[in-house]
């Protein structure tokens, strides 16, 4: 009987958030890393997102990385991130995204009627104007005329 291999979750299941663990990084490396990776998801759409950068109780000195994310925040903030606070327990920051996706088209204008007269009375006002019509240009004075009657 073959015998069975223990399967590994993908790290990020059961978490409500995208996470980044920041655990081991230089500061440098960290605050490039971090502000890549918010950028993807920015773009992506997510808006939440948690940053773990660990409680620093391994380094000689005060804990680096959390200064280090919360200045980077603190120089996106407006731009790229509108908000953030600790998670409980520590060691980790919940930062809200603000969205950089390109804002949605409005629907397209129905198609102008095939009215004769209004394409004559347009073709007439470009003439007036000195102007060769173009197709667009003629569908724009089309909508102007009928948007005026």
């Amino acid at each position: 009987m073959p015998r069975r291999t223990a399967r590994t979750t993908p790290p990020e299941w059961g978490r409500l958030h995208p996470t980044l663990d920041l655990h081991g990084e230089t500061a440098d490396d960290a605050r490039r890393r971090t502000e890549r990776w918010l950028r993807t998801r920015a773009a992506e759409g997510v808006r939440t997102v948690v940053v773990v950068t660990g409680r620093g109780r391994r380094s000689r000195g005060p804990p680096v990385l959390p200064g280090e994310v919360q200045d980077l925040l603190a120089t996106l903030r407006g731009s790229l991130v509108a908000s953030w606070e600790p998670e409980p327990g520590g060691g980790a920051l919940r930062v809200e995204l603000l969205s950089t996706r390109p804002p949605r088209r409005p629907p397209p204008e129905p198609p102008l009627p095939a009215d004769s007269e209004l394409r004559r009375r347009a073709e007439q006002s470009l003439a007036e104007l000195g102007v060769a019509p173009t197709p667009l240009l003629l569908l724009a004075e089309m909508r102007r005329l009928r948007d005026r009657d």
